[in-house]
């Protein structure tokens, strides 16, 4: 399966990637592993639609963590 990044750019979809962004804004690994492997997806699915996926997950988890993770920075893609 694979991922529509902002730029348009398809990438494979991986779980782990999702995971680290989490861990990166402070959710602990549990959560994050929880959350990143029960996101459904389908094809082509945007990074947009994923991340309100884990946001609606973590606010269900850790409701305090979800907004530490909606004010981590997004990666700009380079044009």
């Amino acid at each position: 399966l694979t991922i529509t990044k902002r730029s348009g750019r398809q990438e494979e979809f991986r779980t782990s990637k999702i995971e680290n962004s989490m861990l990166s804004a402070g959710i602990t690994r549990e959560t994050a592993h929880r959350i990143a492997t029960g996101i459904s997806h389908h094809e082509g699915i945007t990074t947009s639609e994923v991340r309100n996926r884990v946001i609606g997950g973590i606010k269900n988890h850790e409701p305090q963590a979800a907004k530490a993770y909606e004010s981590h920075p997004k990666k700009t893609h380079k044009t």
